[in-house]
């Protein structure tokens, strides 16, 4: 190679740029970005009744159709989203895309584990398990149910989620469907 010979130093970068482009992430579907952007957006209007409840949960949203637990194992079908204590939220696409009633109390409700600072199960190994004891549930239920009577729009929501707190009937369940966490 003579001084000057740029050839070489040309292949070498098209070649990284074609290696680094095809390892980056690709943009999210447009619809999947609209989804994502309508859930920000009922986490937004939930903020303000959270705090007036006193809590200030901080929380990150993604859409993660397969929700893997801490094994890789993707978890049920019937799971809506999951939450961390340091605000990460995940939610199935699939589900709350396409029902926002469904979809706001999915969200107060992971919103309220975060909250309420809830912890997670350790499993075995350096894994952990998202698997939360029904007193969990219970207490992220009432606090959602809470936040979204103070946070007032569509009453769904909040009448969705005293139904996961067995405080209707067959004949008050709000357009969702059945709950899984």
């Amino acid at each position: 190679m003579q001084i000057g010979d740029t050839r070489r130093m040309t292949r070498l970068t098209v070649f990284l740029s074609l290696l680094l482009g095809a390892c980056a992430a690709a943009p999210p579907r447009p619809e999947l970005a609209a989804c994502l952007a309508r859930m920000e957006v009922h986490a937004a209007t939930l903020r303000p009744a959270f705090a007036a409840l006193g809590h200030r949960p901080e929380v990150y949203l993604r859409l993660d159709e397969d929700l893997a637990d801490g094994r890789g194992f993707r978890k049920g079908e019937s799971t809506l989203g999951d939450a961390s204590p340091g605000g990460a939220i995940r939610l199935r696409p699939s589900r709350v895309c396409v029902d926002e009633v469904l979809a706001r109390a999915v969200v107060a409700h992971e919103m309220a584990h975060v909250a309420l600072q809830h912890r997670v199960v350790p499993g075995s190994g350096v894994t952990v398990l998202w698997e939360k004891p029904a007193q969990l549930e219970l207490e992220a239920d009432e606090l959602a149910f809470a936040a979204l009577r103070r946070a007032g729009g569509d009453p769904r929501a909040a009448m969705l989620v005293n139904c996961w707190l067995g405080k209707c009937g067959r004949q008050d369940k709000p357009g969702g469907s059945s709950r899984g966490w």
